[in-house]
């Protein structure tokens, strides 16, 4: 019992530290210093935010890299990169759609010399793994990476981590206008389709609110435009449409999918 009363109230104050943190995400003034919230947040957990990144599905939109706490060669490499297609963590995560360690990244599939370059100096990397966790809405995808200093990582911190991520994320792409035209959705606008992907996570609409700054009673008018938009019947059948038509993609923790 003393156990289980334990656990609870650490996931009481994680929950705080995170709405704390997405309340000053929506006071932020610019993405640059949202990111130092966020990285904040991390630093609270015991971990480092290594990189964000919020690019577009059409790579010739350029990407916007708010933040990047690496060491100088890799942000060296950063311009070159871009002659082979962008840099190997953004080509996995935009293809595998879910969670993963850099330090996993399999040379062999990136046989380029700036590629392995840029490997070898992840190699060098102080953390056991850097997880990179993507985020897909509509024809954009964050991906945020933290740094872990052990190997092994539980279900639950992995858990923990995909879930702050994701409001984080979700957060920042309604916040900041310059985010809009990269997570631009086929039918619905960025707030459905944020607001929707989050209610699809099983997050109520207060927790929604929080996330993102919007009153409690507008969220669910936005879930209820959303809606009507795709023409369903409720929430599940909203779901469906919406991921027939792209409007988000998906997440996982371990095996299972989140969306």
């Amino acid at each position: 019992m003393l156990k289980t009363s334990e656990a609870a109230d650490s996931k009481g104050r994680s929950q705080t530290k995170l709405r704390s943190t997405l309340q000053e995400i929506a006071k932020s003034s610019n993405l640059q210093d949202a990111c130092g919230v966020a990285a904040e947040y991390f630093v609270r957990l015991d971990h480092d935010l290594v990189s964000v990144i919020f690019c577009s599905n059409d790579d010739s939109i350029p990407a916007i890299r708010p933040f990047r706490n690496l060491p100088q060669a890799l942000i060296d490499l950063a311009p070159r990169t871009q002659e082979v297609g962008g840099c190997p963590p953004k080509k996995e995560a935009q293809k595998k759609l879910c969670t993963f360690d850099w330090k996993q990244i399999p040379k062999n599939e990136h046989p380029d010399l700036v590629s392995q370059r840029v490997l070898a100096e992840v190699d060098r990397l102080s953390y056991a793994m850097v997880f990179a966790v993507p985020v897909i809405i509509g024809r954009g995808i964050a991906i945020f990476s933290v740094g872990f200093q052990e190997h092994q990582m539980g279900s639950q911190a992995r858990k923990e981590v995909i879930n702050a991520v994701f409001q984080i994320a979700t957060s920042m792409i309604c916040r900041f206008s310059e985010l809009a035209t990269l997570f631009k959705a086929n039918r619905l606008s960025t707030l459905q389709s944020t607001v929707l992907a989050l209610a699809v996570q099983g997050f109520s609409n207060r927790e929604i609110s929080d996330s993102i700054g919007l009153g409690e009673v507008a969220v669910g008018l936005v879930i209820k435009s959303a809606q009507k938009e795709l023409g369903a019947l409720n929430l599940a059948q909203t779901v469906a449409k919406a991921l027939a038509l792209g409007e988000f993609s998906h997440m996982q923790v371990e095996d299972q999918h989140l969306i």
